[in-house]
């Protein structure tokens, strides 16, 4: 018993010290990136060492998104479904957060108009999430396409509703928004990082990891996600479902997907935008994957990766870096992070595909 203690002890801090190694290689390459490019080295290190010292308030503002993100991701990675598009749901979410929120009356309790509208976003993300997955269960569609289509009608719908019916009559400029929302929908920052768009929606990202965590390791449904993921033929002859299982994490993932876009309403820009997410659901892939697919893992990959965001934003302010060059930056460490966990993945298919060929002939 405490030889298979210790081996689960060593497992797990193998899996931490080869995510804790990508990410200090990604950091390197990005220095002598920065170098080469004749701009302070060590900028994206003193850019993360402020994020996570001086302005904790900006990295729990990115963290709350991102973290919320690869939890998307991780509910449907577990049953091997591919779910691209968790920034559609969240722009669907946002869309039906922002349309509760504007016929709200301002008389209405906070508690209550909030219960209302991250209902009405999380309902509209699973909604929008279940139609590539009606359409992989019945129709045998790549989901990866689908989903990462119905990204940018999400995004168009978007656009159409705060240049139409959502759009603030009376705003004298011309910036695509919805009106400002009445002050018993907004979702309560965290008082002790006041002014900072730092809010409570990093309170529900934990209760969300919480229940994940619970439901992966302690429920039956947990256990059938993984046999689906694993393998779906060995789960139909075990009696379960595996289209329904589909259905139910896609939904599910959509619904964490509509709470992102909900947060980001009511908490940081108290009206609906456009174009105000920078692509969260994307990120989210590679925040499940530093994190290799651990719920609890997830949350401080999303903490990792928030700092790196707003280290970026820091950089730019303190260094006078471009922000073109911080973008750069952060997609170097982002393909680094992608690549360490992709290529062994494509490896084990291409030694797949051949192994059916032999066998074939």
């Amino acid at each position: 018993m405490k030889n298979k203690e210790n081996n689960r002890v060593i497992a797990a801090a193998g899996v931490v010290g080869k995510q804790i190694s990508l990410i200090i290689i990604a950091v390197i390459i990005a220095t002598l990136f920065l170098a080469v490019s004749d701009y302070e080295p060590f900028a994206i290190v003193n850019g993360l060492i402020r994020a996570m010292t001086k302005d904790i308030a900006g990295t729990i503002r990115w963290a709350t998104p991102l973290a919320l993100a690869g939890l998307a991701v991780c509910v449907t990675y577990k049953a091997e479904v591919f779910n691209l598009g968790v920034d559609g749901q969240l722009y669907m979410g946002a869309a039906a957060a922002a349309a509760v929120a504007v016929h709200i009356p301002a008389s209405m309790n906070t508690g209550v108009s909030l219960a209302v509208i991250f209902a009405a976003a999380m309902l509209a993300g699973a909604m929008f999430a279940m139609i590539p997955a009606l359409m992989k269960v019945y129709l045998n569609t790549n989901e990866v396409v689908s989903t990462l289509l119905l990204n940018f009608i999400a995004v168009l719908f978007v656009e159409y509703l705060v240049t139409g019916p959502l759009r603030d009559p009376e705003s004298s400029t011309n910036m695509n928004a919805s009106a400002i929302l009445s002050e018993n929908t907004w979702l309560p920052r965290l008082s002790y990082f006041a002014p900072s768009s730092a809010n409570i929606g990093f309170y529900i990202t934990i209760l969300v990891m919480l229940a994940m965590t619970f439901v992966f390791y302690k429920m039956s449904f947990g256990h059938e996600i993984k046999i689906v993921g694993s393998n779906p033929v060995l789960a139909q002859y075990a009696g379960m479902k595996p289209k329904k299982t589909i259905l139910q994490v896609m939904a599910c993932s959509g619904a964490i997907g509509g709470m992102i876009g909900a947060i980001e309403v009511t908490a940081v820009q108290h009206r609906l935008l456009a174009g105000f997410n920078p692509d969260f659901g994307m990120s989210g892939i590679v925040v499940t994957l530093l994190a290799n697919n651990n719920p609890i893992g997830v949350l401080f990959s999303g903490i990792f990766f928030g700092a790196l965001k707003n280290g970026g934003i820091n950089m730019e302010r303190t260094t006078g870096v471009p922000a073109a060059v911080t973008d750069i930056v952060t997609a170097i460490i982002f393909i680094i992070i992608s690549a360490a966990f992709v290529l062994p993945r494509f490896k084990k298919i291409m030694r797949g595909s051949k192994a059916q060929d032999k066998g074939g002939k």
